[in-house]
């Protein structure tokens, strides 16, 4: 069983005593205190840090709006920057063809040019050589006859034979031609 307590009383702990009711007391003024002056500036530091808190929401908020608007305008300025991009080069595109083209146009002028040049001095190298030939022919003509028939031919009067004979069958062959 319980014993009672050192001090001899036999009061039980649930009955207040005086010291009970002085301890209550002071507690209630210290309550009453606290209160009174330290909960309100406990209270204005929160509200403060409160304002600041949602006051930082807000900004936050405010920042992503904006980085979601400079995001778009960003996407706008780059498509727009891809559309001048593709014009310059679909430009350029269009340029480069017309050079290449007027290029190939030169070049076939002056691959005529040179093909006429160039059959204009082979007709002339031609001519010059059928002259040579012609020339030629004749002497060799002469000769042989000479040496066939032997002294017995008159060279002067049968040269202008041949070389007429020769003039009438060239003729000839460049009528056929």
């Amino acid at each position: 069983m319980l014993t009672a307590s050192s001090s001899g009383s036999s009061a039980s702990f649930l009955v207040p005593n005086a010291t009970f009711i002085v301890e209550l007391a002071i507690f209630l003024v210290i309550l009453g205190l606290v209160a009174k002056f330290i909960i309100p500036s406990l209270r204005r530091v929160l509200d403060e840090r409160a304002g600041i808190l949602s006051g930082g929401v807000t900004v936050t908020d405010a920042a992503r709006a904006d980085a979601v608007r400079l995001g778009r305008e960003r996407s706008a300025i780059l498509d727009d920057a891809r559309q001048r991009a593709r014009a310059v080069l679909e430009a350029a595109t269009r340029e480069v063809d017309g050079l290449i083209e007027d290029a190939r146009a030169r070049g076939q002028v002056e691959h005529d040019r040179l093909v006429v040049e160039a059959a204009a001095r082979i007709d002339d190298e031609q001519r010059r050589v059928h002259e040579l030939v012609m020339g030629q022919a004749v002497e060799l003509v002469v000769t042989a006859a000479e040496r066939i028939v032997g002294g017995g031919l008159e060279a002067n009067r049968h040269r202008a034979t041949i070389a007429a004979e020769l003039a009438e069958a060239d003729a000839a062959k460049r009528r056929v031609t």
